[in-house]
């Protein structure tokens, strides 16, 4: 693989990933994959104050691509915004008993997409390439 092609080759499968992970959740529960991500982190992260400007970040998008999203996970009431008890200017995420019921749901179909993708790979290569992964993000922020 020439070098040129990088960065093409990890959008391509970035691509790929994203399309078998969304049809999943799209078909389960209705949801785009970058909205169950979401349920996933605030799961995952329900001891920390997490806020809008938390999750702009980990999946770099633009403050009204996070808004949109996060609205509509208020509509169907998987998450709510209370007042941080720390400062009355930001408002916490946190997810609901029905955000967590819909997520425990499509996790276990996420994990056959897991399972899929990492196929013959061995669990050395798995830990190489997120290690290589990992050094392309630092090299390019």
């Amino acid at each position: 693989m020439a070098i040129e092609n990088l960065g093409l080759e990890i959008r391509i499968l970035s691509n790929l990933i994203y399309d078998k992970a969304n049809k999943v959740t799209m078909s389960e529960e209705n949801l785009s994959f970058h909205q169950a991500s979401i349920l996933q982190y605030l799961k995952e992260n329900r001891d920390k104050e997490i806020v809008q400007k938390d999750i702009e970040h980990l999946f770099s998008i633009k403050r009204s691509t996070a808004n949109q999203m996060l609205k509509s996970l208020e509509a169907r009431q998987l998450i709510k915004r209370v007042t941080s008890p720390k400062d009355a200017r930001k408002n916490i995420l946190i997810i609901t008993d029905e955000g967590l019921k819909t997520y425990d749901h499509l996790a276990s179909h996420l994990h056959e997409v897991v399972v899929k993708l990492h196929g013959d790979l061995s669990e050395e290569e798995l830990a190489s390439f997120q290690k290589t992964l990992r050094k392309l993000w630092s090299n390019i922020e």
